[in-house]
């Protein structure tokens, strides 16, 4: 009875390790960027032409990108708040404007790369390089609505700020950021782990 338990258990620890989701970090899809003025976004690899556009949407894969630049003029014109126009000016998700994440693009340089799970799961990884430093998002569908699961600036906090971004990476069901400490070779990893139970990614930062 023993062994037959033992064996048991060993097999349910062998199909949970196979039934566990692997994801794959695809090479940059596209970015977005300020153009040639504040009331212009440049948008590289999507179903539009590479250049300066100021509304519309923008696709890259199957991830929409909707986007409004003029609502910028209605803080000085109309007397609004930059809270008031702040969710809407642009957003990433699906084709239907509100099942979509407000993502703040008007800082920097926002790299797209697709998360995909061998199980048919997708995830986007958003990555904003600003003077600041690097925000790093991830977004997807759950039930149907987009959300957002995580941004590293909540994390970074907790990190060092000699500590610098160095690679970000995809290894089983774990996105890692790997951080190195300024002219040191001590490093930090800063790992989002996804949690199938839950539907979403639990985190811990490890030092080494």
């Amino acid at each position: 009875m023993k062994k037959f338990l033992a064996t048991i258990i060993c097999l349910l620890i062998i199909s949970a390790q196979a039934s566990a989701m692997n994801l794959k970090l695809s090479q940059s899809l596209g970015s977005v960027s300020l153009g040639a003025n504040p009331y212009l976004l440049h948008i590289e690899g999507s179903n539009l032409p590479g250049g300066d556009y100021s509304k519309g949407a923008a696709t890259f894969g199957d991830l929409f990108f909707h986007f409004d630049c003029t609502l910028f003029e209605d803080i000085q014109a109309h007397g609004k708040t930059f809270e008031e126009i702040e969710s809407s000016a642009s957003r990433f998700g699906s084709s239907d404007f509100e099942n979509a994440v407000p993502v703040y693009v008007f800082e920097g340089l926002t790299k797209i790369y697709r998360l995909s799970g061998d199980d048919g799961r997708e995830f986007y990884l958003l990555a904003t390089e600003t003077g600041g430093g690097n925000s790093m998002k991830v977004i997807g569908s759950r039930d149907g609505t987009w959300v957002k699961f995580f941004d590293t600036l909540d994390m970074r906090k907790q990190i060092p700020t000699e500590y610098y971004l160095e690679n970000f990476y995809a290894e089983g069901d774990t996105i890692i950021f790997l951080y190195k400490q300024w002219q040191q070779e001590n490093f930090c990893e800063l790992k989002y782990k996804w949690d199938e139970k839950n539907q979403w990614f639990g985190v811990e930062i490890i030092y080494r």
